[in-house]
């Protein structure tokens, strides 16, 4: 049924199916015999992100107490499993770096990282294990608390200021960004976006190929601010290895080179951005308040044609 409102459906329906079908998929990937548990973790991960984004969108339903309580739940079962991916996020990011700048490096110009980091994730299937078997606990629990949510009413407003707050803390922190750059401040913008990324597909149906463009835009950015998250990453761990080896001028160089690559990434997410959060937080949400009265109106007028 999708990552998305339905037509005709009652709104606390739609939540609640949208936080079961998440939370389910979630726990489908998180299966002890599933292969690839690199991939697996990750699309645990993007399910319980989604949860999360769907959260902030109902906060005023469901109250602060209920929505900090659920909101840390999801967050702390998604730190687990962050934490037994990042050796495989940093193969992953080293692999795009080597192919960017293919003409400059030889193939095996991060294999002093490279190596180390395949034998890591090989190492810590074990601790994936562990975590996967954790989240997937906290989620069966979880899941069952959703019955209890306090979503019993259509409410355009309530939607509004979840939508309006991500919105506004997005815009915050892509000034922040580049007022003060560092990872930290880039790190909370690129977590804003994927915030709005979410909430946007949820909202697809108000107007399609509008939020369709809108998503598309908001995926972009969002893979330019987590590569770049990576690259600091990574920088960070060349310059760590760059201090206790003989090599400290090739090593350099390659630091060079992710900064290269990290400067292109913030130059594009800078004009992205500008886009993206060029209006108000009240002119873009009353904006979208306005799509999604329209949408649920003509639904009522006439369910078949909107079907």
């Amino acid at each position: 049924m999708g990552y998305r409102f339905r037509d005709g459906e009652a709104f606390p329906d739609g939540v609640r199916r949208i936080a079961f079908e998440q939370i389910d998929k979630a726990l489908d990937r998180l299966r002890p015999t599933v292969r690839n548990k690199d991939e697996a973790i990750h699309d645990a991960r993007v399910c319980i992100k989604k949860t999360r984004a769907l959260l902030r969108l109902v906060r005023d339903l469901l109250g602060d107490e209920i929505y900090e309580a659920e909101n840390t739940a999801y967050r702390d079962a998604g730190r687990k499993l962050s934490a037994v991916r990042d050796s495989a996020a940093m193969i992953e990011i080293i692999d795009k770096l080597t192919e960017r700048f293919s003409e400059q490096l030889s193939a095996d110009a991060f294999g002093r990282l490279r190596g180390p980091l395949v034998c890591s994730k090989r190492g810590r299937q074990q601790d994936q294990k562990r975590a996967m078997a954790e989240v997937a606990k906290t989620l069966r629990v979880a899941r069952r608390r959703v019955e209890e949510w306090p979503v019993k009413r259509n409410d355009a407003l309530a939607l509004s200021r979840g939508l309006r707050r991500v919105f506004k803390r997005g815009r915050t922190e892509f000034a922040a960004a580049y007022d003060q750059p560092s990872i930290e401040n880039f790190h909370e913008w690129r977590k804003q976006v994927k915030h709005l990324l979410y909430q946007v597909r949820l909202l697809k149906p108000v107007w399609p190929k509008l939020m369709e463009g809108w998503a598309d835009e908001l995926k972009k950015l969002g893979g330019y601010l987590s590569d770049d998250h990576d690259l600091a990453i990574l920088r960070e761990k060349v310059l760590e290895q760059s201090a206790r080896s003989s090599k400290r001028i090739e090593l350099e160089a390659l630091v060079a080179l992710v900064d290269q690559r990290r400067g292109e990434l913030q130059v594009k997410a800078r004009g992205l951005g500008a886009r993206i959060y060029a209006e108000k937080p009240g002119a873009f949400v009353d904006r979208a308040q306005a799509y999604w009265q329209a949408w649920r109106s003509e639904v009522e007028a006439d369910p078949i044609a909107v079907s």
